[in-house]
């Protein structure tokens, strides 16, 4: 397996590859880091090459110091490591990226698997969300770091429609102990994320997408899907039942079967 740092502008980005085949590149949710993909990074790597990053201000990646745009980052990952072409597989924070890749660059995707995913351009209008949002920036504003951790938690992991109880602690666990690296790491992260507006451009996107999404996810996710589904050519969506908005870790088979699937169709 190949791990290092890949110099990007004002920063530096942490990957590991493994694999050979056709480039997929997995893109973690914010406030999460790569480790989110360690089962899909092993199954994938029998049949393709396997990419997966710390996208700035997380992870082992260094922390934002100004403006940044995580696509031209991607870019950048994928011309270090000579991948001219790869299917984008991104949850949540990694959709949005995958999504403002493909409009910006859609020559070099070959496929896009979009879970629970953001898009640049979206605004978010559930309360619960909202509530939750605030609770995250006052925890910020005191230094909480456990509250932040918390508020993360019961938006992204638990969601609108569930109590912590209802979701499996394993699952808590785990985006606890990422979220709290980060937090820890990169607390003095600065500067805008941009993004490319890709919410008012999805006709531009050329590949192969799949949407992925659950049944217990907020209704800003689920509206956003819903619009790609019907201004994205030729998306195709797949519910996946008893997941929030972390899909590939609560409910990994289905969601594995859906992804495997998808790649072993569009392969080029």
């Amino acid at each position: 397996m190949g791990t290092g740092h890949i110099e990007v502008a004002d920063g530096r980005l942490y990957y590991e590859a493994v694999g050979d085949g056709p480039a997929v590149v997995l893109l973690h949710g914010g406030l999460l880091d790569c480790r989110m993909w360690d089962d899909q990074f092993e199954l994938l790597a029998a049949t393709h090459r396997v990419v997966r990053v710390d996208v700035r201000s997380h992870g082992r990646s260094s922390t934002a110091t100004g403006d940044f745009r995580h696509d031209d980052d991607l870019a950048v990952v994928l011309d270090t490591l000579g991948i001219e072409r790869a299917a984008l597989v991104g949850l949540s924070l990694g959709g949005r990226i995958a999504f403002d890749f493909a409009v910006g660059r859609p020559e070099r995707v070959w496929a896009l698997c979009a879970a629970a995913t953001g898009i640049s351009g979206m605004t978010f209008t559930d309360p619960y969300i909202a509530e939750r949002n605030r609770e995250l920036a006052r925890a910020a504003q005191e230094r909480d770091a456990p509250a932040v951790v918390e508020a993360f938690l019961r938006a992204w992991v638990d969601g609108p429609h569930r109590q912590p109880a209802d979701v499996a602690a394993s699952v808590r666990v785990r985006c606890a102990d990422m979220a709290a690296h980060n937090v820890a790491e990169h607390a003095t992260a600065q500067g805008r994320m941009l993004g490319r507006d890709a919410l008012h451009r999805l006709g531009e996107v050329t590949a192969p997408v799949l949407l992925l999404i659950g049944d217990a996810d907020s209704t800003d996710i689920v509206a956003v899907t819903e619009r790609a589904l019907r201004e994205v050519p030729g998306a195709r969506r797949t519910g996946i039942p008893g997941a929030g908005h972390m899909l590939n870790l609560e409910q990994p088979d289905a969601y594995d079967a859906a992804l495997v699937a998808f790649l072993q169709e569009q392969s080029p």
